[in-house]
């Protein structure tokens, strides 16, 4: 094999292709089987002893990869554990982008241990949350060897040693028991709460096939769990007549998560600010299919590494490009009011679309009927209500003090939550 082929064999290993599948991709690159000089064997061969060199190294290479980071980038963080064995029990790395981006975005922070990456069976665990284009932000990684509290308890310290002791108000995770009891004892100041996209997931293999296939119990069950305008007593009746109507009163699954209600269901937190991200991050967490086209469960350590970074690479130029949308392309209007305009030019596309959402049900649905002082803060974006006052007032802007930054366009980001 060329070098060149060598090459482009190690760089397709980030789009999950073996040697067969990489020979074949060469062939169509170079126009023929009989354009390529080699055999499918060789390819496979390669692969295999890209395995064989890495052998018994493969965590020390790996670490020694991150040492090397380390010394050419001193804002570069990261950190290891050995076990008494001196096999490598975790790693945690976070690079000064990931660090901003925390800063900027880390309100809500997901912790998801539900990759399996490696052939190791290490658990693989980004730290994630949602930037101001509503999409997956990473803000670090770790690798723990087991999903123990001792792990998880390292893990999670190190990552807030990364973020300069900076606690988010909300960290959701999945149901692991581990987890659940070492959140509280780190994140002393944060929120506890379940993911609830990992939650539903599960519906499907938790009812029977007929009535998973019945759209319009799952039409109701997703407006009762997901709705985050219902106060806890309406979600409970609604809860009721679901499980009643449905023959699900003594279903274990149904009962178990009905007991966990105030740790995943929306309506039980509606005082902590900004809950309402808890959303928009579990509908961006079922973008673990987003590690998943770029990671497999049989990496060496380094494969991973090569894999993760094109992951984080990707991810970074899908905002690059979001970013550059803002600056350089606008939204066309809906209304003639001078509030859309304010908004056009301070919030990123996407978040925009919901502000034009707000402001048109505002301007053709709403009327005045009373004034309570309601807190506004779920999503920091104010409602159709707030938006019809402001209209009728006539406000040509939006007032400062609810213009949050972290929805802002690029350009107007400078404060840490």
């Amino acid at each position: 094999m060329t070098e060149v082929q060598k090459q482009f064999v190690t760089k397709v290993k980030v789009l999950k292709l073996g040697g067969v599948k990489a020979y074949r991709g060469w062939k169509e690159l170079c126009g023929g089987y009989d354009n390529i000089g080699t055999t499918e064997v060789d390819f496979k061969n390669f692969v295999r002893d890209i395995k064989t060199y890495i052998g018994n190294f493969d965590a020390q290479m790996f670490v020694e990869n991150l040492i090397r980071r380390k010394d050419t980038c001193s804002s570069f963080y990261f950190d290891f554990i050995v076990d008494e064995n001196k096999c490598l029990a975790g790693v945690f790395w976070a690079d000064l982008i990931c660090i901003k981006n925390y800063m900027l975005f880390g309100e809500v922070l997901s912790a998801d241990a539900t990759y399996g990456t490696n052939k190791y069976d290490m658990v693989f665990l980004p730290f994630t949350g949602v930037d101001h284009h509503k999409m997956c932000i990473t803000f670090g990684a770790g690798l723990i060897g087991d999903e123990s509290i001792e792990c998880y308890t390292w893990l999670f310290k190190t990552f807030l040693e990364a973020m300069g002791g900076c606690q988010p108000r909300i960290i959701i995770t999945d149901q692991d028991k581990s987890m659940k009891s070492v959140v509280p004892e780190v994140f002393k100041e944060s929120t506890h709460r379940l993911c609830m996209w990992h939650i539903m997931k599960k519906l499907k293999e938790k009812v029977s096939y007929q009535l998973f296939q019945d759209e319009d119990f799952k039409t109701k069950l997703n407006r009762c769990v997901w709705n985050n305008q219902l106060e806890p007593d309406e979600f409970e009746e609604q809860w009721g007549k679901i499980m009643t109507d449905y023959q699900l009163v003594e279903h274990e699954w149904f009962s178990d998560l009905y007991d966990l209600r105030e740790q995943w269901i929306p309506s039980y937190f509606k005082d902590v600010s900004m809950s309402g991200l808890m959303r928009v991050t579990s509908r961006y967490e079922s973008e673990n299919s987003f590690f998943d086209r770029f990671l497999t469960p049989h990496l060496t350590l380094v494969e991973f590494w090569v894999c993760y970074e094109s992951a984080l690479e990707a991810q970074r130029h899908k905002q690059s490009k979001l970013n550059s949308d803002n600056k350089h392309s606008e939204i066309p209007r809906k209304t003639k009011s001078n509030l859309e305009v304010h908004a056009s030019e301070m919030y990123s596309h996407n978040i925009f679309k919901d502000f034009q959402t707000e402001l048109v049900a505002a301007l053709s649905d709403c009327r005045f009927k009373d004034v309570e002082k309601i807190d506004e803060s779920k999503m920091g974006l104010l409602c159709r209500h707030c938006l019809w006052i402001l209209h009728n007032q006539d406000f040509q802007k939006i007032p400062e003090q609810y213009i949050m930054q972290r929805w802002q366009t690029d350009r107007c980001l400078s404060k840490v939550f």
